[in-house]
């Protein structure tokens, strides 16, 4: 990435390859055993070819889309039970995120690439604003979306993801030597606030785009961010099986002994205290907001990634959780 500087730091560094490329093969993780017993499975729903890498998933109600390499899209209308291709104007380059809000989508992916669907069927690929691999995007209910990824690029839309604006971040207010840190996964609130979570175990938030402040820093890089209804409760996961929780909203937080320690890059959270975590050969699962924590013991997980998770939510309350990830595959967990 020309331009960028690389600071050497090559742990944090493999990060970026976790979230980019068969991540099984390029890092590798351990497992630790776990002292409770295994809890829960999956199912599998679908299962493409060993290039099908899929990276992302969201839902709104029943409706979802998942997104990956190639340019490769699928789409679901009953809560995740199938999953259709849905044509998709790029199909050489990978779409690392997509978010999906009053039946508008957003994907990002390798080189900068925007695509926004007012009908999450119509793509139209926005200006691009960088060359930056962007690896996560966020919107809210008014259309203010945010897009982050490697070397610290973040940009900004409040038109749906139709036109974008780089933002400038002062990174020497929020890195100790003024690192430019990758950026991983990104949520937006309806009031505006922005939660982002990246390396160096950064969590930074901000209310306009411009002024970042950062609420908690470490040594592993963090993936995966899932916010609660609500905003108090936020869960985040990344390296060596890490995984933090924050019951005040992002001002503080606290770290949980998962019993693995593999690369953790998904995690979903509902207002009743489950929490799962996905990644490198492991989902784990936790029933008491973080406190204690269990595998899900199955073959389809122990055997591949799974790069992200999100649920769907039908009549009556009733809910599917998937994970995306390996050879396209989709399973559903089993809470």
């Amino acid at each position: 990435m020309p331009g960028r500087r690389q600071h050497g730091r090559p742990a944090a560094r493999a990060g970026l390859l976790a979230r980019v490329a068969a991540m099984a093969v390029l890092l590798s993780s351990g497992s630790v055993s776990m002292a409770a017993p295994p809890s829960g499975g999956a199912k599998l729903i679908r299962h493409g070819t060993a290039h099908d890498a899929l990276y992302d998933v969201a839902f709104e109600g029943e409706r979802g889309i998942a997104v990956g390499a190639f340019g490769n899209v699928l789409v679901t209308a009953d809560g995740g039970a199938t999953w259709q291709v849905q044509a998709f104007p790029m199909k050489h380059l990978a779409l690392m995120a997509v978010a999906m809000r009053e039946g508008k989508c957003i994907a990002v992916g390798q080189t900068g690439l925007v695509y926004a669907a007012a009908d999450c069927k119509t793509w139209k690929a926005a200006p691009s604003m960088t060359k930056s691999r962007l690896l996560a995007v966020g919107v809210n209910r008014q259309g203010v979306a945010y897009a982050v990824g490697a070397f610290g690029t973040i940009l900004k839309s409040s038109d749906w993801g139709q036109s974008w604006a780089v933002q400038t971040v002062d990174w020497s207010t929020i890195t100790e030597d003024g690192a430019e840190p990758h950026l991983y996964d990104i949520h937006v609130a309806d009031d505006g606030t922005v939660t982002a979570v990246g390396e160096f175990e950064l969590v930074m938030r901000t209310g306009d785009g411009q002024q970042w402040k950062a609420l908690h820093k470490g040594e592993r890089s963090l993936f995966g961010l899932s916010v609660v209804e609500g905003g108090k409760k936020m869960y985040a996961t990344g390296q060596s099986g890490a995984l933090l929780s924050s019951a005040d909203g992002g001002v503080t937080w606290q770290s949980h002994k998962t019993g693995t320690g593999a690369i953790l890059t998904g995690v979903h959270a509902t207002a009743q205290g489950e929490v799962l975590a996905s990644g490198i050969n492991a989902v784990v699962l936790s029933r008491d907001g973080g406190a204690s924590w269990s595998p899900l013991n199955s073959k389809l997980v122990r055997n591949a990634w799974y790069q992200a998770l999100a649920a769907s939510e039908g009549a009556g309350g009733k809910r599917r959780v998937v994970a995306v990830g390996a050879g396209g595959t989709i399973l559903e967990l089993d809470l």
